[in-house]
């Protein structure tokens, strides 16, 4: 979805979540004429911006945590989560322990930075080695397969949280591990996914025009939770999207999921960006499919 119209002033792309995640943030948004939004997996939103193709937009809280000096944090705004999120799930046919050390590949989707590096680092807690040369990359789509058939998956995003409704109707064998519900087990804080930030070159020279993009996002969140006939309207544009039910929906908004940047989002991120910082001095990469 891209919206463009003539303007005095030059255009601005934004970029935003294709998944159900941000509708809260961008459902009742209403960007300026010279806006252009653009849509993209969390992955792509990353390159992107990075490439100087976005002026603003969420990232994985890894991007935002390895590009500091390019990418600028935009105030009180995240997707993240205080308990269980149900979209960011690692399920296994055996357990998550050293029994993980015999499987011969450990499967990563390619439109995610953050859940992976949040993976590798608690399946190194759990079998005291690491386990990224293990990784290799699927392409998305490809989750329900690629767990048949590799016996794991990392699978995030609308992919995860469908596979968290047919998990609740049958008697699966998988082991099913939510990773937002284990990083607060471990440390007592929320986990954040992603942030909301600007090209730092674009946001030094356009600091007015960022304050409101700011502003009105933040604003548009508020709507969303506090307008009954918004959060209705984003519901069921969330079920035409994902063909999810209506009750996994309005509790992931309303339970799972939380969109500030307070004090305890910032010790999260802080915490992360240290295991980000332990994982990168031995950087190992996923193996392409």
């Amino acid at each position: 979805m891209t919206l463009s119209t003539h303007s005095q002033h030059p255009s601005i792309r934004i970029g935003a979540i294709a998944f159900v995640n941000t509708i809260p943030v961008y459902h009742a948004y209403q960007p300026a004429p010279e806006v252009q939004l653009m849509y993209d997996v969390p992955a792509r939103l990353n390159q992107r911006i990075l490439a100087g193709e976005l002026d603003v937009s969420p990232v994985s809280s890894a991007c935002y945590l390895r590009h500091p000096e390019e990418l600028v944090l935009l105030a009180d705004l995240s997707v993240s989560s205080p308990g269980a999120v149900e979209s960011v799930l690692f399920l296994s046919k055996v357990p998550l322990g050293p029994e993980l050390l015999d499987v011969p590949a450990l499967w990563v989707p390619n439109d995610s930075e953050t859940s992976v590096a949040l993976l590798a680092h608690l399946l190194k807690q759990a079998t005291g080695q690491d386990l990224r040369p293990k990784f290799k990359i699927y392409e998305a789509s490809d989750y329900q397969t690629i767990l048949q058939a590799g016996g794991n998956a990392l699978i995030i995003g609308d992919n995860a949280l469908m596979m968290k409704e047919q998990l609740a109707q049958s008697e699966s064998p998988l082991h099913c591990h939510d990773l937002s519900s284990m990083w607060q087990a471990q440390t007592g804080l929320p986990f954040v996914f992603a942030v909301w930030v600007a090209r730092r070159a674009w946001a030094e020279q356009n600091a007015e025009r960022l304050a409101g993009i700011n502003q009105a996002l933040r604003s548009a969140r508020e709507q969303f939770f506090m307008v009954e006939d918004l959060f209705e309207s984003g519901i069921a544009l969330a079920q035409s999207r994902s063909q999810l039910p209506r009750a996994a929906l309005e509790r992931y908004y309303r339970h799972c999921l939380t969109y500030g940047l307070n004090d305890s989002h910032e010790e999260s991120l802080q915490a992360f960006s240290r295991i980000l910082q332990q994982l990168d001095a031995q950087e190992v990469r996923p193996i392409e499919r």
